[in-house]
């Protein structure tokens, strides 16, 4: 028989699958639904998924990851591939990038390579899946966050909680067509979703920390009693996990924590 989960979390732009995994293995009781428009990243992040299973003895059945682009209308886009993956985009690269990243676009920014990927609003996945409420939405999607939240039409008033990314100002945005703080605060407004805070992200350069992007944290008052979502996952010892580059410790580390839970199932 299916296991029958208390509420779904959902990953948008789950790169290499850290944030989704992370949240699914602090988060046993809900069904987590990440989305990924990269297929090659979606192959790593489905062995990242075996490899950890293996690894530490754990269930992993809670995690899901489409080969999706999520925005505000279904169809074809152009996926901009970039020399870092984790800033591929959607949306083409800023003409002041040059000014507001410095050193950063041949280096992290570049474009290597364009693929069509298929693209699903979230209202549409959700009533395909027949999924009522998003328990916690994380969106990372570089530039295309605010169309991931208007495709959700009406069931935007369904999300108890999330994360999202904005830039500070249309000047130092990365991207074309980017959304602002400000673009996000008048959204959120007008759906009567409240921010609970706004945490500047921290870009090291030759010039100084630069502050272009900001995390947005929200939730919706409208709820009596907001889901407890566990969101202290290892980050770090994930991605090591993903490339393959674990340490010692991790060893060490793992080797008892898979004998903890091979003795859990037991009893």
């Amino acid at each position: 028989m299916p296991k029958k989960f208390r509420g779904h979390i959902f990953d948008i732009g789950a790169n290499n699958g850290v944030d989704g995994i992370g949240l699914a293995i602090k988060n046993k009781n809900h069904k987590v639904l990440a989305f990924e428009p990269n297929p090659y990243l979606c192959k790593l992040i489905r062995k990242l998924k075996k490899r950890l299973e293996k690894r530490i003895n754990i269930d992993l059945s809670n995690y899901t990851i489409y080969n999706f682009a999520i925005s505000d209308k279904n169809g074809y886009g152009s996926l901009n591939i970039s020399i870092n993956d984790k800033v591929s985009s959607l949306n083409k690269l800023s003409k002041n990038i040059d000014k507001s990243w410095p050193q950063y676009k041949e280096k992290v920014f570049k474009v290597i390579k364009k693929i069509s990927v298929k693209k699903i609003t979230l209202y549409d996945f959700m009533k395909r899946k027949k999924i009522h409420k998003i328990d916690y939405l994380h969106i990372d999607t570089q530039g295309h966050d605010l169309n991931v939240l208007k495709g959700l039409k009406y069931n935007i008033f369904n999300i108890a909680m999330g994360k999202t990314e904005a830039a500070i100002t249309k000047k130092k945005s990365a991207y074309q067509n980017n959304h602002t703080v400000n673009d996000i605060k008048k959204f959120f407004k007008s759906k009567k979703l409240d921010i609970k805070k706004i945490i500047k992200i921290d870009h090291a350069s030759e010039n100084g920390i630069i502050n272009n992007e900001a995390d947005i944290y929200f939730f919706n008052k409208q709820f009596k009693e907001l889901p407890i979502i566990n969101r202290k996952y290892n980050e770090r010892y994930l991605s090591r996990t993903f490339y393959c580059k674990n340490n010692l410790k991790d060893d060490v580390g793992d080797f008892f924590l898979y004998i903890f839970n091979s003795l859990k199932k037991l009893f």
